[in-house]
């Protein structure tokens, strides 16, 4: 006996994803398990899938999907999440996000290219010029590769 029913109130009843209900089983999986996912006795999804024709015809819908199809409901469903996710200021998902979307170069992760653009955003108008200086005109040679041929 559950700690409601031994407290004497009734256990809250059951409020299953009827969609969801419907999805998984016309995508294989049994009564037991669909049941098991959803927080809902298998008798009560048993009485859905068998006297409720609008549960019955959500199962035929669904086993209908070809696989691009069931792909893109997948995808909006994702997108609709996280976008709840980000409504809701939950941090880990706004991060999760932003890594995922290369946002965010953590100061340990920057490129070459990155640590070197910073280092001459950083050099003054003198030292630039001085920089500038160093560069080898692209006719002359490298140290001991010899003279260019005549």
């Amino acid at each position: 006996m559950t700690a409601a029913h031994e407290a004497g109130k009734a256990a809250a009843p059951c409020r299953p994803d009827w969609r969801r209900a419907a999805q998984l089983l016309a995508y294989g999986d049994g009564i037991a398990a669909a049941a098991r996912t959803l927080g809902c006795s298998r008798s009560q999804l048993s009485r859905k899938r068998n006297h409720d024709p609008v549960f019955q015809s959500w199962i035929e819908e669904f086993r209908r999907l070809g696989p691009d199809e069931r792909l893109a409901r997948l995808r909006q469903a994702v997108h609709l999440a996280i976008a709840k996710e980000v409504g809701k200021s939950n941090v880990r998902v706004v991060l999760w996000l932003a890594d995922r979307l290369n946002l965010l170069t953590l100061p340990s992760e920057s490129t070459p290219g990155q640590e070197l653009r910073d280092l001459l955003n950083g050099l003054s108008q003198e030292e630039l010029r001085e920089f500038e200086s160093l560069r080898e005109p692209a006719e002359q040679t490298a140290p001991g590769e010899g003279a260019p041929a005549p």
